[in-house]
């Protein structure tokens, strides 16, 4: 935003951003809502979901939405949610082409709308590749936050997507660096790594406001171990499991969605996990509420399985700065984004190790001292991140002039 000489804020309409993402914008907030809400306090951005396909006429998403469509206004960003008519159909080529370009005419006719500027065409995922004719945007942004190429869902037209996008796109961005160099493996190019952040307000507020314990942790005894965030099969239930077997006074706490594993090993030490006294499943809790569970946590955990094939082993995960502000001691599978970070959090690499690095960090504090923590968790704020892609943009639209 501008300031006009009457101290009027106006919004800068010189680049208007047209954002895809595969998540709900009400949903988990990840690396897109965090970005998306705090450039649109200065741009105007529309987020969506893209298209329904016929295998979506089942979901209550589908059956809730307007036949022809609505665009309502939340976190600084226009949320849209395409009409339930323009229903999308792989299996037949032209019709689905042609659904796709009134799709994108609708997105383009409110870029357009917005006042002269450049349109940005941000895509956070292959999937919304095909659309992109039919916006006509001056520019593309490509931004990869996962090892998508190793997730569920994955399709060869996916990958050609992604390829003929990393080719087209004026500006790639990767969440980490080893998902920037799967990418250069692809297609020869510059990659810009944005890692994840953390809103350091919410943090902040719940601290100085004495950080009251929520209800739901009230029965749970110390200490507390916990994983916070989904509950996908690259977490390693089996080693908590284990542990929790080992040492039947730690209480170990899961604070977020389940997520179909699709994993026969995953599923069933999951099953053990449910099974145990001192294992505790809290499900999904507002994001305004998360600060609150990690603060009144002994220690919080990356606890993933390190295994060939999954996309964890690429990611930086959302919750590392989460946990950093928080300032309890944090224990972390060996992730290559977490080991520049060693000097605050403990990198555990067998099932021996993480019992020696929980008992330290129960007794002796863990690595670093909260102070510490919290200081680089302040480094790696949302704010900070979102500045930093905000002047990425102007660069792009700059480079037009």
């Amino acid at each position: 935003m501008r300031v006009t000489r009457q101290g009027v804020f106006v919004m800068d309409r010189t680049v208007r951003l047209l954002a895809f993402g595969l998540n709900a914008w009400d949903g988990q907030w990840m690396n897109r809502q965090h970005l998306l809400s705090r450039i649109g306090r200065r741009f105007p951005v529309l987020y969506s979901t893209g298209g329904w396909f016929t295998w979506d006429r089942h979901s209550e998403h589908w059956r809730d939405a307007s036949f022809f469509g609505s665009i309502r206004h939340a976190d600084n960003v226009w949320v849209d949610m395409s009409p339930r008519y323009l229903l999308r159909f792989p299996r037949s080529p032209i019709l689905d082409r042609w659904i796709v370009r009134r799709l994108a005419s609708r997105w383009r006719r409110w870029a357009m709308a917005q006042g002269r500027g450049h349109t940005i065409a941000y895509l956070f995922h292959p999937a919304f590749a095909p659309y992109l004719d039919g916006i006509r945007p001056d520019k593309v942004v490509y931004h990869a936050y996962d090892l998508f190429d190793h997730t569920p869902g994955w399709t060869q037209s996916m990958g050609q997507n992604e390829v003929q996008l990393l080719n087209r796109a004026d500006l790639v961005i990767a969440s980490s660096e080893p998902i920037a160099e799967r990418l250069r493996k692809k297609v020869s190019r510059q990659i810009r790594v944005l890692p994840n952040g953390v809103d350091l307000e919410s943090f902040e507020g719940a601290r100085a406001s004495g950080a009251q314990e929520p209800e739901a942790l009230s029965p749970i005894p110390h200490p507390r171990i916990a994983y916070v965030g989904s509950l996908h099969p690259q977490v390693d239930y089996g080693l908590v499991a284990a542990l929790a077997q080992r040492e039947p006074a730690w209480h170990f706490v899961f604070v977020g969605g389940k997520i179909a594993q699709r994993d026969a090993l995953a599923e069933r030490e999951l099953s053990v996990c449910e099974e145990l006294p001192n294992v505790h499943f809290l499900g999904v809790k507002h994001r305004s509420k998360v600060p609150y569970y990690t603060l009144n946590m002994d220690v919080n955990v990356l606890c993933y399985r390190l295994t060939d094939g999954y996309w964890v082993k690429a990611g930086y995960p959302l919750k590392l700065n989460e946990y950093l502000a928080a300032g309890r001691p944090v224990v972390s599978a060996d992730l290559e984004s977490v080991r520049p970070f060693a000097e605050v959090v403990q990198i555990a690499t067998s099932p021996s190790a993480w019992y020696h690095a929980l008992m330290e960090a129960l007794t002796q504090g863990g690595v670093g001292t909260p102070e510490t923590r919290r200081a680089i968790a302040e480094q790696n704020s949302w704010d900070r991140r979102s500045r930093l892609l905000e002047s990425w943009l102007i660069q792009l639209v700059n480079a037009t002039v």
